[in-house]
């Protein structure tokens, strides 16, 4: 199987089965126990590569080592992924941050720089009420609230694709946003065409 089928869905059963390591031996605990993020993440580089397309910000990181979380690397990510318009901080859901690590690694694998165009992580109560009001869909229990949520792409490989092999994480929810970006939070399983 080549790579490409790894972002186009055919990957499931090459992952599953290359995977032959103990579960998450020093990893975080699993939130979802049995899915295949958690399945995946011994195998799978904590690093990230991040450019957010708000403030022209950019940061490479490596966010778990051989001791555990980074937090100086934790602290650097919570940053990035602010409220920037109120310039707020919260501590972001690690598991999104493995997530994006692995929808990453695949989309490396077939030649991709590797570079994720973050729009959105955290939002305080009052940006996502401003969002509302001008109409940009944000929901009015948005798990962005709680930092529980990340909007992005990956230039290059289609909104589809990444959307479809977030699901196959069993991250949680995946919203695809034809033409524009991906929503994955650690909700409950579902999906959506916003």
């Amino acid at each position: 199987m080549r790579r490409r089928d790894l972002l186009l869905g055919g990957g499931a059963a090459l992952l599953t089965s290359a995977i032959g390591i103990p579960a998450l031996a020093e990893a975080p605990a699993p939130s979802r126990p049995n899915s295949q993020l958690d399945r995946l993440v011994p195998a799978i580089r904590p690093e990230l590569r991040l450019f957010n397309a708000n403030t022209n910000e950019r940061m490479s990181t490596r966010f778990f080592g051989p001791t555990g979380y980074d937090p100086v690397e934790i602290r650097r990510i919570n940053w990035f992924m602010r409220d920037w318009r109120e310039g707020e901080v919260r501590q972001v859901d690690v598991r999104l941050l493995w997530a994006l690590a692995a929808i990453r690694h695949a989309a490396m694998k077939d030649g991709h720089d590797g570079e994720v165009r973050f729009l959105s992580g955290y939002r305080s109560r009052k940006t996502n009420d401003l969002l509302r009001r001008q109409g940009y869909g944000a929901a009015q229990d948005s798990l962005h609230i709680s930092a529980r949520a990340n909007d992005f792409s990956l230039p290059g490989i289609p909104i589809e694709a990444v959307a479809q092999y977030a699901e196959w994480l069993e991250v949680g929810g995946v919203g695809r946003y034809p033409g524009s970006f991906v929503h994955i939070d650690s909700g409950e399983i579902r999906s959506w065409v916003g």
